[in-house]
């Protein structure tokens, strides 16, 4: 993995990885991005959904394989131009999610409501945007919100959203360096609250749990949205 000053709109690093296979150099994402845009509530259900993706990679002659990477093949020689080429196709795609902004609105609307409810059940406790930590592939991913000293991740009812939270979650988790890392997870039971109460049950052993109809009741404050 390369450490690099780029990153999402979000926060989130771009993913960077390279491997040598024989005389071939492969520089791929791990399948980063995709996870990334699961993980914004961006829907990537079947193959005409990430055709904007494509369409963005292939120019720059990075293709998005099977599996769900984007990749680009090199050999020694050609490395610093395949490289360039990569880093060309991710900052495209940065630049796509900023402009989708005001777009779709519910991932950041999510997160504005539970922001208002922390604030208004604990309003002595910090409350700021979230940090950044690095999961044991080497990945760095910025959770919501840092509050009362635990890292906050506000997970919501689409299933690929939570998919996306389970990996980042597990990522985390698995390494050593974040042991000691306490982990509020809220999860939106509004819509449905039974499949909310067994995704909660699967997500009880990477955090503390917390529904968003709980911190609602918590908050005994109406939601104001911002103006």
């Amino acid at each position: 993995m390369v450490e690099t000053p780029f990153s999402f709109p979000d926060g989130d690093a771009i993913p960077i990885f390279i491997e040598r296979i024989s005389n071939q150099i492969r520089f791929f994402d791990d399948g980063g991005l995709i996870l990334h845009l699961l993980g914004r509530g961006i829907s990537l259900d079947d193959h005409r959904k990430t055709r904007f993706i494509k369409n963005l990679a292939e120019p720059h002659g990075v293709k998005l394989n099977d599996l769900g990477e984007l990749e680009i093949w090199s050999d020694k020689h050609t490395a610093p131009t395949a490289f360039a080429n990569y880093l060309s196709t991710m900052l495209a795609l940065s630049s796509w999610e900023a402009g989708q902004e005001g777009v779709s609105t519910d991932t950041s609307f999510f997160l504005d409501e539970v922001a208002f409810y922390l604030r208004a059940w604990k309003a002595n406790a910090e409350l700021t945007d979230g940090f950044e930590y690095k999961g044991v592939s080497g990945q760095l991913y910025k959770l919501d919100f840092q509050f009362d000293g635990k890292a906050v991740l506000a997970i919501g009812s689409h299933p690929t959203s939570i998919n996306a939270a389970a990996r980042k979650l597990l990522d985390i988790r698995a390494s050593s360096d974040n042991n000691g890392l306490k982990i509020l997870i809220i999860m939106d039971d509004r819509a449905d609250a039974e499949s909310a109460a067994r995704e909660g049950l699967v997500f009880d052993s990477l955090g503390n749990v917390m529904m968003m109809t709980r911190l609602a009741e918590n908050a005994k404050t109406p939601y104001q949205p911002k103006h």
